[in-house]
């Protein structure tokens, strides 16, 4: 599989050391699907999941961040996380209690969708997004 990233991003990945991996799909229709996995995704916040029907503090998830065609002159939109997180109270967060199955596995969405202010074309990347997501496991 080739390396859909930009070598921005595959330095940056590279340099702090994440471990990732590259994923494609067809999706429904027959069009590649392009995603890049964390696999152990390290956040702070008040975030829970549930174990054996216990909410437990949760600090570490699989994250996936699909990549859309035109990356990186196209924002990135959106992410998904395994396994389901909760707020401390047991609620799911703001626009995150959709469940999606991709790449065989049954992924929370998080709607998120970047304004213009927050993502700048040509300047921004998947540095960016990470820190946007880690962002928003705080204030969840």
């Amino acid at each position: 599989m080739s390396n859909f990233l930009p070598e921005d991003d595959q330095e940056y990945l590279e340099s702090k050391e994440i471990k990732f991996e590259l994923l494609t799909e067809k999706d429904p229709e027959g069009n590649e699907r392009r995603g890049v996995l964390f696999p152990v995704f390290s956040f702070s916040g008040n975030l829970r999941s549930l174990q054996n029907g216990n909410l437990v503090s949760c600090d570490t998830c699989t994250l996936l961040i699909i990549i859309p065609k035109g990356y990186a002159t196209t924002k990135l939109d959106s992410f998904y996380t395994n396994p389901h997180l909760k707020r401390h109270d047991g609620t799911d967060p703001q626009n995150a209690n959709n469940v999606t199955p991709l790449f065989e596995r049954s992924w929370q969405f998080w709607s998120r969708h970047l304004d213009d202010k927050e993502w700048r074309i040509g300047i921004d990347g998947l540095s960016t997004f990470l820190n946007i997501i880690r962002n928003e496991f705080r204030i969840a």
